[in-house]
């Protein structure tokens, strides 16, 4: 048997190793194509302390993500090969884990917490219809086809918005999802207790670690490798791959599909057509769309393929924007102001959002380092807007039109900095990313708009990823991709061992509890 894995994020990482783990496949008959230079896919980093770190992404997760800490307990940690991912992660987090005490200041600097996270009695009954609406009745639906514009306002939505990437116009069906999902991490929604998080940047302490480990058995990665087209065998009952073609070093190739092998497609990235700005300039949004192009392929006359328009092209773009910054500096000043205004050391913190930011920016200060072979007298710190097609309040431009100097000091001013605009400008870089498509996991959608993992009919093919249809799980996480992978492994290859069940909180007596006790 031989596995053909397309893209190189967690999703292909994953099934990769339970390919190796579950299905008895050797792993140098595993071969996963990544078209861009570099692997991880949307988890990916670059830079360094001379130019500046970039780091395009984050992701959330928490204790419940089954299957993502069942991978992380295969494989060496990044830091002491004695111990795994999982090992290393919660023992960060019983010594640095997140409490949060400052989460969101108004224009003046002032706290904005209040009882009830600010949602009205009309704000709560809304959740709860929205919660017991079937989700079969939510086809299109966004998320302020049910509730008023006030529950735009209150302090929930800020903490949720900013936590997960979720706007007013954004699926009503996954942020359903999210509620039951996620009903656990709500209490602590303001000091983040409940989040997790990695003792160096997700592609450190996750990405090259998997890598590393999948490499040394024998599993083929190769970059700059774009599959354009899976064809199947002519099969009015079955779908079964037989030929994958893709272009490598200018050649276009083609490999044949046996029967007893597999292909799973990553069918779709958060990061397609990512820009990269610098201090002086910023980044160029230039749509190729080489991201989905394959999805797009396949998906042509097979209606159980999905729906990728529904995701992806250039007028969804206002929708799914999403522009995140990178700044690394050797001057202390920036985490000392911040260490001052939070009461929290550096990476205790958590998320600080700028509530009347017109870019709704938000802040991360790392626990340093959070780059592996980060340089003792270098720090870095992250930062998004969820808004950036606004005009800035202090920069008065849109984000998108700014660089990096212009976007950290519209930042520092929020943060009541004005009189240190200088030297912090002055003594650190700032890489500004625009995604064009990092919320289009989140577009209001249907039924059959995501394919399943395994289509109907499949004898070996399935996809994998983001963009695959997973019930009850909450998508734009990692436990979404890995889950992906397990059962994509596990349905093609008929195994008795199933992924672990989804985690759904409000089936937890005790978690309602103290849900009730916040929102009452």
């Amino acid at each position: 048997m031989k596995a053909h894995l397309v893209g190189s994020g967690i999703a292909s990482l994953a099934a990769a190793a339970y390919l190796i783990k579950d299905g008895g496949c050797l792993a140098n008959n595993i071969t996963v194509y990544e078209a861009g230079p570099s692997l991880g896919g949307a988890m990916a980093m670059s830079g360094g302390p001379g130019t500046g770190y970039v780091l395009p992404t984050g992701r959330v997760f928490e204790r419940e993500y089954r299957c993502a800490f069942e991978l992380f307990s295969l494989v060496p940690s990044a830091s002491d090969p004695q111990r795994s991912i999982e090992d290393e992660i919660l023992e960060f987090n019983e010594r640095h884990g997140y409490d949060d005490r400052l989460r969101i200041i108004d224009r003046d600097g002032a706290v904005v917490h209040s009882d009830r996270f600010g949602l009205s009695v009309r704000n709560r009954a809304d959740m709860l219809k929205l919660a017991l609406t079937p989700e079969q009745f939510l086809d299109g639906k966004s998320v302020s086809d049910f509730f008023t514009d006030d529950f735009f306002d209150t302090e929930f939505w800020i903490l949720w918005t900013t936590l997960m990437n979720a706007l007013p116009q954004h699926s009503a069906i996954e942020f359903r999802r999210f509620m039951y999902r996620f009903l656990h991490i709500l209490p602590e929604l303001s000091t983040m207790k409940t989040i997790l998080r990695t003792r160096f940047n997700q592609y450190d302490a996750i990405i090259g670690p998997i890598t590393d480990w999948l490499k040394k058995q024998g599993v083929t990665f190769l970059t700059g490798a774009t599959v354009t087209d899976v064809e199947f065998k002519s099969s009015p009952a079955e779908i079964t791959a037989n030929w994958l073609e893709y272009r490598h070093d200018g050649k276009d190739l083609k490999v044949e599909i046996g029967e007893d092998d597999l292909v799973l497609v990553t069918n779709g990235s958060q990061v397609s057509d990512m820009a990269v700005g610098s201090m002086s300039r910023p980044p160029e949004l230039a749509l190729a769309d080489d991201y989905w192009a394959l999805w797009k392929r396949l998906a042509l006359g097979r209606p159980a393929f999905g729906r990728p328009q529904t995701f992806f092209g250039a007028a969804h773009v206002p929708d799914t924007k999403w522009f995140t910054y990178t700044v690394t500096t050797r001057d202390a000043t920036f985490f000392e102001l911040m260490t001052a205004l939070t009461g929290s050391e550096p990476g205790r913190g958590g998320l600080l959002t700028f509530k009347d930011s017109n870019w709704l920016i938000t802040v991360a200060i790392f626990h340093q380092p959070e780059f592996l072979n980060q340089p003792a007298d270098v720090m870095a710190w992250w930062g998004y807007a969820l808004y950036p097609d606004r005009v800035g309040d202090f920069v008065e431009k849109p984000m998108t039109a700014c660089n990096g100097a212009e976007i950290l000091e519209e930042t520092l001013r929020h943060a009541g900095f004005g009189d240190h605009v200088e030297t912090i400008v002055g003594t650190s870089t700032c890489i500004p990313c625009l995604l064009p498509y990092a919320g289009s996991v989140w577009m209001a959608r249907a039924r059959g708009d995501r394919p399943d993992v395994v289509p109907e009919g499949s004898t070996n093919f399935g996809f994998i990823g983001q963009f695959c249809e997973i019930p009850d799980e909450a998508a734009f996480t990692m436990e979404y991709a890995v889950r992906s992978a397990r059962l994509a492994v596990a349905t093609l290859l008929r195994l008795d061992d199933r992924p672990p069940p989804i985690y759904q909180a409000h089936h937890d007596p005790a978690v309602l509890e103290r849900v009730i006790g916040v929102l009452s």
